[in-house]
């Protein structure tokens, strides 16, 4: 690899996190399923926690295939699932066909994971520009968005007109992500192993190891866990709690719009916001915009509350370039992408067990008080992290 390979990598790679992603489903993800389906609302939580059970089953084994045989073929595979994924997403007409969709999706996303960031700090690692890891992130995703923002303005029009529309228009946007991964270059710092399954099985036993003996690794982990798991929950909470409010169907768009923006600009500033705030107050910062809105919109229910969810998007934005950057920072490019992948199996694993239990939750209590107790439970978590923050990264 040149310098001039590597830069256009890391342009290759901002194509790729713009368009990696569906960018008109958002706003109508549940109630789409609803209504093409049948299915209800505890119904999709089950099959969200299913789901997530096969990432914790692929997510590890597809790093270590990502460290073995290649950033760039890993990636390229799994974005190729994830649009035919959106294409079967898009033409379900029952629980079986969307079904199959979060099947693909579980694939796809496990081929992604760990590969693509890796991909960024190995080529940055090459460059001698590690520390861009933060801006380089930040400023792609605030990119995707903001078009994802712009995309989900006219959603609920689309969706009035046709409840397919906006999820179909996705799928010629993926193909340009196609296109960026199939034309990256693997960082010559990878290193050459014997491609076998004894080696396969090496990297995952080493791996295992390194995450276990290391402090710092740990708490990051368990820290993206925590805001992983309430702040997919949330999500899916979006749909059902604009119903509840009475929002009607056309503002959902205009909501995903703003909330989107939100993301983006946070997204975009968190070099910045981290310079400004340190490392800690970037955590304690997350903690309180995650637990306290939540909380608060399940006891104020009303029309004005559904306004809180960008407090959640200030945290969408800012955290992915932040935990990228503290994860990545502790790594080396021997097995970067097999621990990053370890990281998102204990996020599923912890999406598994917490979207389980909301979505038996909700059968017996009502939407409201469940947003209660996820926010007390999000603080109280929170704060433990807070406690041994300093105890964890001022004692190497």
């Amino acid at each position: 690899m040149t310098r001039e390979q590597a830069e256009r990598n890391i342009k290759l790679y901002f194509w790729f996190q713009v368009f990696k992603e569906p960018l008109f489903w958002g706003p109508i993800l549940i109630t789409f399923i609803n209504r093409v389906s049948g299915m209800t609302l505890s119904d999709i939580y089950l099959m969200e926690a299913v789901c997530v059970v096969g990432i914790v089953l692929l997510d590890c084994p597809c790093g270590a295939l990502a460290d073995l045989l290649g950033r760039r073929l890993t990636i390229l595979i799994g974005i190729c699932v994830w649009s035919v994924k959106l294409a079967v997403f898009a033409s379900a007409t029952s629980p079986l066909t969307i079904w199959l969709a979060n099947f693909l999706w579980v694939i796809g996303a496990s081929l992604i994971s760990g590969a693509d960031t890796s991909m960024l700090a190995d080529t940055l690692k090459f460059l001698g520009r590690e520390s861009e890891f933060q801006k380089i992130e930040g400023r792609s995703s605030a990119y995707r968005l903001a078009l994802v923002a712009a995309c989900s303005a006219t959603v609920g029009y689309l969706a009035e007109v046709n409840l397919r529309l906006p999820v179909w228009l996705g799928v010629p946007f993926m193909i340009i992500a196609c296109v960026a991964a199939y034309r990256m270059i693997d960082p010559p710092v990878i290193i050459k192993r014997e491609k076998s399954w004894q080696e396969y099985f090496r990297l995952l036993k080493l791996s295992a190891l390194f995450v276990y003996n290391h402090r710092q690794v740990k708490w990051v982990i368990g820290f993206s866990v925590l805001i992983g798991a309430v702040s997919k929950i949330w999500f899916f909470t979006y749909n059902p709690y604009f119903e509840l409010v009475e929002l009607p169907l056309k503002y959902f768009g205009w909501m995903f719009c703003l909330l989107n923006v939100v993301a983006a600009i946070s997204s975009h500033e968190a070099e910045r916001i981290t310079r400004r705030c340190g490392e800690f107050g970037g955590i304690v910062l997350m903690v309180l915009l995650i637990a306290l809105p939540i909380w608060l919109m399940g006891a104020w229910v009303t029309k004005w509350a559904v306004l809180l969810i960008l407090m959640q998007n200030l945290v969408r934005g800012y955290m992915t370039p932040f935990l990228g950057f503290f994860l990545h920072r502790h790594l080396d490019s021997e097995n970067r992408a097999t621990v990053a992948s370890i990281k998102s199996t204990a996020n599923s694993v912890a999406g598994v067990v917490s979207l389980g239990l909301f979505g038996l939750a909700v059968k017996y209590w009502s939407l409201a008080f469940c947003l209660e107790l996820l926010g007390v439970s999000a603080l109280l978590a929170g704060l433990v992290m807070i406690a041994t923050y300093h105890r964890t990264f001022n004692s190497r």
